[in-house]
């Protein structure tokens, strides 16, 4: 009866831990167009990594494109988009947040705005 009472506890024990095993963090390549310089990267990256379930940044200025991976169980894509509209930037389908676009410097501006 012991056994079986330990049996039944070490699979209870082994499926429980199955469940809460954390999801393998996502890495994507998002399209920002409207990244123009290092400061772009700067301010992306500096913005994006205040943010809850993003793990790692970069930003290729040259390319117009952002690689984020990110926690899957405490962020999703669209969130990391808002982010990355948030801090002024298209993000591919989400366009820049209109206030913080207009609070970027100069450099950073689209060149028809500059």
């Amino acid at each position: 009866m012991k056994k079986f009472a330990l049996l039944v506890t070490l699979i209870c024990g082994v499926a429980w831990s199955a469940v809460a095993q954390p999801k393998k963090p996502v890495t994507v390549k998002i399209a920002t167009p409207t990244v123009q310089c290092e400061q772009c990267k700067k301010n992306i990256e500096n913005y994006m990594k205040h943010e809850d379930g993003i793990a790692k940044v970069n930003v290729n200025y040259k390319r117009k494109e952002t690689t984020i991976t990110y926690l899957p169980d405490r962020t999703n894509i669209e969130n990391v988009k808002t982010g990355i509209a948030n801090a002024g930037y298209d993000a591919g389908d989400v366009k820049a947040n209109e206030d913080s676009y207009k609070a970027l410097p100069t450099c950073c501006k689209k060149p028809e705005d500059q």
